[in-house]
């Protein structure tokens, strides 16, 4: 069972994202939440640390490069040698570094969804210089939450969240999924529609928070596998 964390539970208006540093505005006796992490961290984490080895590389070859320079033991061929060495692990480490730098604390942060009495609310938590981001959506606009399984031998678990409310893309997580992007046919009676990939262990603890926070839990269905 998740321990509740109201803390980290932002309470903007319904489609505004978050920083996700304000208290909520109110308490809910049936305040649930769990902790996603994101799905490719791990991957993340290894392109750092292969970017960073390239970058110490880097800096070794261009300071070889220079000292064989200073105590003139090299010749023209070696120097060619060793500039384009030292060109090439300059792009694929510190250049690498920018965009890895840039895009990381949200690629390794913790991705959560939370429910209560009111709403269910999408989130990534705030890491370094990321701020974070949430989508709350109250309970009156969902027209349907649903477990959806793609994939062939290797599932891959969703949850679908079918509104009777209109949104826009930029007011939709920006790890969310739609119909058109996973290949599935799109609900005609929904007018907006989104899918968030969860690991299969939080899988039955997500669809068991919103069965419990619901007003009706029967907008939460459960399905077979689609392909």
């Amino acid at each position: 069972m998740a321990s509740p964390e109201p803390s980290e539970l932002p309470s903007d208006a319904p489609g505004l994202p978050s920083d996700l540093t304000g208290a909520p505005g109110s308490v809910s006796h049936l305040r649930r939440y769990v902790s996603l992490r994101g799905p490719n961290a791990r991957m993340w984490m290894t392109a750092a640390y292969f970017s960073a080895a390239l970058t110490l590389g880097f800096l070794v070859v261009v300071g070889s490069m220079f000292w064989h320079v200073a105590t003139e033991e090299t010749t023209v061929g070696s120097v060619s040698l060793w500039a384009f060495a030292g060109l090439t692990m300059f792009f694929i480490g510190p250049g690498g570094n920018v965009f890895l730098v840039r895009g990381l604390p949200q690629r390794i942060t913790r991705q959560g969804i939370s429910a209560d009495s009111d709403g269910v609310t999408v989130l990534q938590e705030r890491k370094w210089w990321f701020p974070g981001e949430g989508t709350f959506i109250a309970w009156p606009e969902i027209h349907r939450i649903r477990e959806v399984h793609t994939g062939g031998r290797r599932l891959l678990y969703f949850i679908e969240f079918a509104l009777d409310t209109h949104r826009t893309e930029s007011e939709l997580p920006s790890w969310a999924e739609s119909a058109e992007s996973l290949d599935l046919e799109a609900d005609p009676d929904a007018v907006t529609q989104f899918y968030v990939q969860v690991p299969h262990e939080h899988k039955e603890q997500i669809l068991r928070m919103f069965e419990r926070t619901a007003p009706l839990p029967a907008i939460v269905e459960r399905s077979e596998p689609l392909r």
